[in-house]
């Protein structure tokens, strides 16, 4: 990991006020001097991801990897779920991030721009498989049963609805964002679906989301939205 993205590790775990919305008190502060060992625990535990079962990895496992002592490790993470939340919360900031920055102005019509961000988080996850593993494998924690998928899911599909609000004339119904969260639970339902029969998201299936995306989403939104005047 670049000390960039150490950098994005020290505000996501401490001091990200989405962090603390999503993940309260999951995480122990760490001082200037520990970032560096927080920073390899991390690296450790997705480089074990590459070739192990998530459920199979164990803290010991990944302090070894890591070169830091057990007793150390608690100073940062108090469990190996913590480790694997801490990697799936990164993960979740960078499609957050994506979305941030594809220009919705690029595409004429809704259906081009939310399909383009479907293309997008696949590049993502194709780009490091280990982001798909920790989300759609059936080995993975359940982050001790808390809500943290649901509310990711609930800011990215936010997010969406906002620079579709930007750009177009939304139609006038109170549970739209319910609709666009649907949708975007057929696209990860699919990708799940092919995770789980072919360790990857093939390109079969990624076409079968696009179009399952898109025809449910016409059953509630005109072929054409009108765009908003400048």
């Amino acid at each position: 990991m670049s000390d960039n993205k150490d950098e994005k590790i020290e505000d996501v775990l401490v001091d990200s006020e989405l962090a603390k919305k999503l993940v309260p008190n999951k995480f122990k502060f760490t001082s200037q001097q520990g970032r560096a060992r927080r920073q390899k625990l991390l690296a450790g535990a997705k480089k074990l991801s590459e070739t192990h079962a998530i459920n199979d990895i164990t803290l010991a496992a990944v302090c070894e990897e890591a070169g830091i002592p057990r007793a150390s490790a608690y100073h940062f993470f108090p469990n190996i779920e913590a480790i694997f939340l801490a990697l799936r919360f990164l993960n979740a900031i960078e499609i957050l991030e994506m979305v941030e920055t594809v220009d919705i102005g690029n595409y004429d019509r809704w259906q081009g721009y939310l399909t383009a961000l479907i293309d997008h988080c696949i590049t993502i996850f194709h780009n490091d498989e280990t982001k798909a593993k920790l989300i759609y494998d059936t080995n993975t924690p359940d982050f001790e049963g808390d809500s943290f998928g649901e509310d990711m899911d609930h800011q990215i599909v936010d997010l969406v609805y906002k620079r579709l609000s930007e750009r177009y004339e939304m139609p006038n119904f109170h549970d739209i964002q319910d609709t666009l969260l649907i949708a975007y639970s057929i696209v990860n339902a699919i990708f799940t679906l092919s995770y789980r029969r072919h360790q990857s998201i093939t390109e079969e299936y990624i076409q079968e989301a696009n179009t399952a995306f898109i025809a449910y989403l016409r059953c509630y939104l005109p072929e054409k939205l009108p765009r908003k005047n400048r």
